[in-house]
């Protein structure tokens, strides 16, 4: 029994330094394995050679920009000229900033700044642009009333002066998203939300969906009386549409001595479209696949706090009946300075991290 009884305590001893190991590793996994798992998924979303973040840190920006909604009127029947509808929209002065998953942008409208000889144009225009890490939204919100003909004395015997149209409406509503592939080492909120840094040249392939809805309309023919005799007997004066297709496009950064960089991005959508034009009398209702256009140009200066950039976003929807054809621009350029700034630790813990989807 005594033999036994050593025997059973030999046993313990031996035991014990191998459960004192094993309970030391379960502990130091436990407490080490959120962060190692964190950081495994930071280095699969990030190649950090080509993008750097800024976690912690807090981008303000100012800027200048103008926003428009304008169009295109013109007829594939014959070789006329074509209209080309313009807002005398404002430029706007404004600030924001970015943290982590927030981003909140405040402009005012220098409408001072307007040319008086190109008319008044009333505009309610809502653009968001959300860049996460694999996915790019796209959202407009467009209502403008008021455009002027460009050049100069198109639709007028006068040459010196703008043909203005007080009663001519177009609203626009809709979106788009788009799948990034090589997220890893592209980024577009290095060029367009100033709060990560793209350090070498990388591109990514695109593919998404859009979906859009919209309405032109005038008190009376969209095209000028003097101008009536080149289009279609069918004096148009109203014309509502709806797009919705899959689109697919690339997008490319090229960066010299890391801190200078041209972002360039195309996406064409093959859209099924289906348009309705009132005339004066009757309407016709019209179907068909037209192609449609997004592009993005950016260029500027990133280092570790300042950023300069120069963009440009712009859309092209086309709608085209038998009669007349339509391409509707919306837009946005800009001119950014932006500044990054080291935050609080409570500010940290308040604000989610930016969304990984």
């Amino acid at each position: 029994m005594k033999q036994g009884a050593k025997s059973g305590n030999d046993l313990n001893n031996v035991r014990k330094p191998a459960v004192f190991w094993l309970c030391f590793s379960c502990g130091f996994l436990l407490l080490s394995g959120p962060e190692t798992r964190a950081q495994t998924r930071r280095n699969r979303e990030i190649d950090t050679a080509y993008v750097k973040t800024f976690p912690g840190k807090l981008t303000g920006r100012t800027f200048l920009s103008q926003k428009y909604t304008s169009f295109v009127l013109s007829t594939p029947a014959r070789s006329s000229t074509s209209l080309r509808f313009r807002p005398n929209s404002s430029l706007d002065l404004g600030v924001g900033a970015t943290f982590k998953a927030f981003t909140l942008n405040l402009g005012y409208g220098l409408s001072f700044l307007n040319n008086p000889e190109k008319g008044k144009t009333r505009d309610i225009d809502l653009q968001t642009h959300v860049y996460l890490r694999k996915w790019v939204l796209d959202g407009f919100a467009q209502f403008y009333t008021g455009y002027y003909l460009t050049p100069r004395g198109n639709g007028l015997a006068d040459p010196t002066r703008y043909y203005h149209r007080p009663d001519i409406g177009a609203y626009v509503v809709g979106g788009s998203i788009r799948r990034m592939f090589n997220f890893r080492r592209f980024s577009f909120r290095a060029a367009l939300v100033q709060n990560e840094w793209q350090k070498k040249s990388a591109g990514t392939w695109l593919a998404g969906f859009q979906l859009h809805y919209g309405i032109i309309r005038g008190d009376s023919a969209l095209v000028p009386g003097s101008l009536q005799t080149d289009f279609p007997i069918e004096a148009v004066r109203r014309m509502r549409f709806l797009k919705l297709g899959p689109g697919a496009g690339y997008a490319y950064t090229f960066v010299y001595r890391e801190h200078f960089f041209a972002t360039g991005s195309l996406t064409a959508n093959l859209s099924a479209t289906f348009s309705k034009e009132i005339f004066q009398p009757g309407q016709l209702t019209y179907g068909n696949v037209r192609p449609d256009l997004l592009f993005r140009a950016v260029a500027g200066y990133n280092s570790d706090k300042w950023c300069l950039t120069l963009s440009w976003i712009n859309g092209s929807l086309s709608v085209q009946s038998p009669f007349y054809r339509y391409v509707i621009h919306t837009g946005n350029y800009r001119f950014t300075v932006a500044r990054r700034f080291q935050t609080s630790r409570r500010l940290q813990k308040l604000v989610p991290e930016t969304i990984k989807i």
